[in-house]
């Protein structure tokens, strides 16, 4: 869950319509119309990456008059399904999956549940990725993955892998004093 506070302004006198933040921005907020940028007060979740590649300096934020909730209520899904999906993405339910938002792994299988097709659905619906975007991104494609939902190209988005379970078994096999395979066996409770 993420509460929204602030909202993008453009300052059209010193935007140029290069793009950059329209490319960058992690919840499609941001959109150049007639050479302009121009924020969809609706979709902006105050992450400030529009903020800090402007090049024109054009980009300020202001407080909301009201603030935006991004919440998902994972107690509205079906929990088995939660945890099917939480448990094949190697996660426990609870496990805070995005330090940035404080999101849990359940409330992303619960946008998945509830329809999300893309990281940019699962920031509107969780906050998860407004933050860095780096760490988060492993556990969400992960999710994504361990839902069936296939995530559409872009350049957004990248599949980093972070855990032990995105080492691949050749790696493991050509380590073994590293104990890789016997990790995997330990942390998922079966021989």
């Amino acid at each position: 869950m993420k509460v929204v506070t602030l909202l993008s302004q453009i300052d059209e006198a010193k935007c140029v319509g290069d793009r950059i933040c329209e490319r960058i921005c992690p919840a499609g907020a941001v959109k150049v119309v007639e050479k302009k940028a121009v924020v969809d007060a609706g979709r902006c979740v105050a992450c400030g990456k529009c903020l800090d590649v402007c090049r024109e300096d054009a980009v300020s934020m202001r407080p909301r008059s009201q603030p935006l909730l991004l919440t998902v209520k994972p107690e509205e899904a079906d929990r088995e399904k939660i945890e099917e999906i939480c448990f094949k993405a190697h996660c426990l339910p609870t496990q805070v999956i995005c330090a940035c938002t404080g999101t849990r792994a359940l409330e992303v299988a619960a946008a998945l549940i509830k329809g999300a097709k893309s990281p940019e659905d699962l920031v509107l619906m969780t906050g998860v990725g407004s933050g860095c975007g780096i760490y988060c991104m492993g556990y969400v494609f992960r999710l994504f993955r361990a839902a069936g939902v296939k995530i559409p190209e872009d350049p957004r988005w990248h599949d980093l892998p972070l855990s032990l379970w995105d080492i691949p078994e050749e790696i493991a096999e050509k380590y073994p004093g590293h104990f890789l395979k016997e990790d995997r066996e330990a942390l998922s409770g079966q021989p």
